[in-house]
Parts: C-alpha cells; sequence; structure tokens
C-alpha cells in the first residue's frame, strides 16, 4: 500500500478521534444527575485517551509526509445521561469495527498497523467501561 493511502485511513482516523474528543467533552460537560459526577469522570477520562490517539495519529501522518487534518464529524449531545452512555457505547462500537478494518488495509505497515492495534486495545476498553455502566 503506497503512503498516499495509509495518510487517507489514518486521517479518517483522526476524524474519527476529534469527533471523539468532542463528544466526550460535550458529554462531560452536560452530564447531569445523581450518577452524573462518577460518569462526568469517565466520560473525561476517556476525551483524553482519544486525545492521545489523535495526536499518534497525526504525528504518524506527519512522518509519512501528510497533513493531518482538523475536520470533525457531528456529534450528539443527548440530554440524559443514560442516552449519553449509550450513544458513545455504540460509537465505540463502530469505532472498533472501523479500526478492524483499518488494521486491515494497512497491515503491511507494520508501525502503522502496530498503532492502531494499541488504539483499538483502548477503544475495546472503553466499550467494556461504557458496557458496565449500562448493566442494571
Amino acid at each position: 500500500m503506497d503512503k498516499e493511502k495509509i495518510i487517507e485511513i489514518l486521517n479518517k482516523v483522526r476524524v474519527e478521534e476529534l469527533t471523539a474528543i468532542m463528544q466526550y467533552l460535550q458529554h462531560h460537560y452536560r452530564a447531569k444527575g445523581i450518577n452524573s459526577p462518577g460518569v462526568s469522570e469517565i466520560f473525561k477520562k476517556i476525551s483524553i485517551t482519544e486525545m492521545k490517539h489523535a495526536y499518534i495519529v497525526a504525528e504518524r501522518i506527519t512522518a509519512l509526509g501528510g497533513m493531518p487534518t482538523t475536520k470533525i464529524d457531528k456529534i450528539n449531545v443527548p440530554e440524559k445521561l443514560e442516552d449519553m452512555i449509550k450513544e458513545n457505547y455504540e460509537v465505540e462500537k463502530v469505532a472498533i469495527e472501523d479500526f478492524k478494518k483499518c488494521i486491515k488495509e494497512v497491515s503491511e505497515d507494520i508501525t502503522t498497523r502496530r498503532m492502531l492495534e494499541d488504539i483499538l486495545a483502548d477503544e475495546e476498553e472503553h466499550l467494556d467501561e461504557l458496557g458496565k455502566l449500562l448493566e442494571d
């Protein structure tokens, strides 16, 4: 796979990470209710992890000679805390599937593949943490 295709894939990943940062932060700021302090902190913690992902992806894009994107997709900010958790849970599920596809596409670039595998592990951890919040 050529560098331009890898850069394109990584910029798609970066859009997802930048969008996740904004969504988690908005949920952190807007969380309310009796369970909100703990959940709000989880949102903040995850947003910081997503910031680290966005940073390392940008570093890799730059190393490959590309320009890191600053675009984001639409974010969703429901009113209810439980709906925020559900929204983030679904976003993480989609992100995990996207990462698996990206990893396959860049498999010949070992450095990029390993970076994406590390990010995937974090995303799976986020999904698990959010899933526990949704348990009865």
